[in-house]
């Protein structure tokens, strides 16, 4: 076998902060898969040993010679060998007559090196690991292939999808710019609710020649869409028509995002298989789409529902306890929950059933954190990129199928049944 650098036998105990909603697309998406690591199981006690005293000042000079030092990289090599096998790609080069050609060969042994490693650990500090760059390549990689392949299409969807790609992972300012304006472009021209709402989203920013387009176009577009009326309401400040607008909102019919089209589209695509540093990019992708784009525009109607105007007894007042209501019964995510509970708060704290649904949302936003921890350690405390089944394509895709409020439900549904009750004879 050709010479390999040491093994790092590190493993992160990331948690997967998956379901504390949009408000975290602000947090680094890298941060989010990351965290402490710990000693890799099968290394044996001596190994632990060299290793701990490697990363001790002062110890370099006495691990040459140690043989607890010889020890450990043999339990390395063997780790790295077995991590190779798994993954199919046991030479340096592939074999003749191999049906994987060089360049996937020497991907797939990344891929393996990746896992054998622990995957990336970083514990917050002020300097990322090294291993971080590598991770952010392949993202660019998979982030071009799969806008190249989105072009290729004639949906709008894929269109919407390919812009947010190259907005949200830019390879510079300016071609972020460029994607920014052709999304405005593609709303005003497509006249498709999905390309107007993220259109909406993403703005213009200071993209030169980049023409925002109006909110009153979803409006005009759906106007049975509660979530028209709102966007439009939170781009007016003159009060009167922010009434006007609230009005139709809580009078619409529908309540349709499309947050979670991105995240849909993206997902029609090839996924990676092989797990490793590659699955790592596509989870960190995925998740910007599932959280990055916020679903829904209640900002402006909490902050009018919130003023003085909004007296007990007033039609304003009438307007925003309609709203908390249609907001808990048609909202497709946790934040429309929380938005929802926090103006009943204000507005219809007299009313019962919101304690009751509080209390909901705070057993949702608890379950699958504590959930995944104890998968991961199902699978030996393996990051997720490397262990089968692909955990996270399974959640994120019910995230895209359900919404994630009903995706929460039915999974703590699920937990609650296959749980034992107290009655039950224990083993």
């Amino acid at each position: 076998m050709a010479a390999e650098p040491g093994i790092r036998f590190l493993r992160h105990s990331s948690r997967w902060l998956l379901w504390l909603g949009a408000l975290l697309a602000a947090v680094g998406l890298s941060a989010w898969w990351f965290g402490l690591g710990r000693l890799q199981e099968g290394a044996g006690a001596a190994g632990r040993a060299a290793l701990q005293s490697r990363a001790q000042p002062g110890a370099a000079s006495s691990a040459s010679t140690s043989p607890f030092w010889s020890l450990a990289r043999e339990a390395e090599d063997r780790v790295l060998v077995e991590h190779y096998r798994r993954a199919g790609v046991p030479t340096v080069t592939p074999p003749p007559g191999s049906r994987i050609d060089a360049a996937e060969w020497e991907a797939r042994r990344r891929d393996a090196r990746w896992c054998a490693e622990g995957g990336l650990r970083w514990d917050g500090g002020d300097e990322p690991p090294p291993a971080l760059a590598d991770l952010r390549a392949a993202q660019q990689q998979l982030v071009r292939a799969w806008a190249r392949q989105l072009r290729q299409r004639a949906d709008i969807q894929a269109q919407v999808a390919a812009e947010w790609l190259d907005i949200s992972h830019p390879t510079d300012a300016a071609s972020a710019a460029r994607a920014r304006a052709r999304l405005q472009d593609l709303a005003r021209s497509s006249r498709q609710p999905v390309a107007v709402y993220l259109a909406l989203h993403m703005g213009c920013a200071d993209a030169a020649a980049c023409t925002p387009v109006s909110a009153s176009l979803w409006a005009e577009l759906e106007p049975d869409n509660r979530q028209a009326w709102l966007a439009l309401l939170a781009r007016t400040d003159a009060p009167a028509a922010q009434r006007v607008w609230l009005a139709r909102a809580v009078l619409a019919p529908q309540h349709i995002d499309y947050g979670r089209e991105v995240l849909r589209t993206l997902q029609t695509l090839p996924h990676e298989v092989q797990p490793g540093m590659r699955r790592a990019a596509q989870h960190a992708v995925w998740s910007a789409a599932a959280f990055g784009v916020p679903p829904q525009f209640s900002g402006g109607a909490f902050r009018l529902c919130k003023s003085s105007e909004a007296k007990p007894g007033s039609v304003l007042h009438a307007q925003c306890r309609m709203l908390a209501q249609q907001l808990w019964r048609d909202g497709e995510d946790l934040l429309s929950h929380a938005v929802a509970l926090s103006l009943a708060k204000a507005m219809d704290a007299d009313n019962p059933q919101w304690v009751e649904r509080r209390a909901e949302q705070q057993r949702l936003e608890a379950a699958s954190p504590a959930d995944l921890d104890a998968l991961q350690r199902e699978h030996g405390g393996q990051p997720f990129e490397c262990v089968a089944p692909d955990v996270v394509a399974l959640r994120l895709g019910d995230l895209a199928s359900k919404g994630e409020w009903a995706m929460l439900q039915a999974h703590v549904e699920r937990r609650g049944a296959s749980a034992p009750r107290p009655d039950s004879p224990t083993r």
